[in-house]
């Protein structure tokens, strides 16, 4: 498993901080307002890194549904998660299910935030680096994700589920790398879903 690995610099954040002030607590907040923040810092992230290999990004964040659009044509929502540690090849990502069938985008992409454990756990500067770990479509998720419902406990690795979620391996996601490739490359979003398989 390769994952784009960004340190994470002052300007960066102090974006996101002013994109996570424009957003009110969303319904069914598990972190509120540090939700935000997560969120935002990875949204940034992720369009920056679009940016800098040329995929044309459309900030679509004022929505509930989706994050952005890129090339004119692929909807992507951006799924953030705040680590202590590296991911890691048998780590999972989330997309919580009590907005599954409200959020339909094409892909979902995956940033996982590192935090120093040192630095004042209120600070936006906690954060080091940003992982982009990797995309997949919505087939994809159905086909691979595993559903846990709330309160239920993953047996390898002894999480506990807060809400209902659809959880992902890091080895089923396509690279960062190969998404930018397949978003320059392909037509339309079905001919993706069709290369999963």
């Amino acid at each position: 498993m390769g994952y784009l690995r960004v340190k994470l610099e002052v300007a960066m954040i102090d974006a996101a901080v002013e994109r996570a002030s424009k957003i009110g607590i969303l319904e069914r907040s598990h972190r509120k307002e540090a939700a935000n923040l997560v969120g935002a810092i990875g949204e940034v992230v992720f369009e920056a890194c679009m940016l800098s290999h040329e995929i044309s990004v459309e900030d679509l964040t004022h929505r509930t549904d989706l994050d952005f659009q890129l090339q004119k044509r692929f909807s992507v929502d951006v799924k953030t998660k705040d680590r202590t540690v590296f991911p890691k090849a048998d780590y999972d990502n989330s997309v919580p299910l009590y907005n599954h069938d409200h959020q339909r985008p094409d892909y979902f992409f995956f940033v996982s935030l590192v935090r120093d454990k040192k630095v004042d756990q209120n600070s936006p500067y906690r954060f080091t680096h940003a992982c982009l770990v990797g995309g997949i479509d919505q087939a994809g998720l159905d086909e691979r994700g595993q559903v846990w419902q709330k309160d239920e406990i993953d047996p390898r690795n002894g999480t506990k589920f807060w809400t209902s979620c659809i959880n992902v391996s890091m080895i089923d996601l396509l690279s960062t790398r190969d998404f930018i490739e397949r978003l320059r490359q392909v037509e339309n979003p079905g001919e993706i879903a069709q290369e999963y398989s």
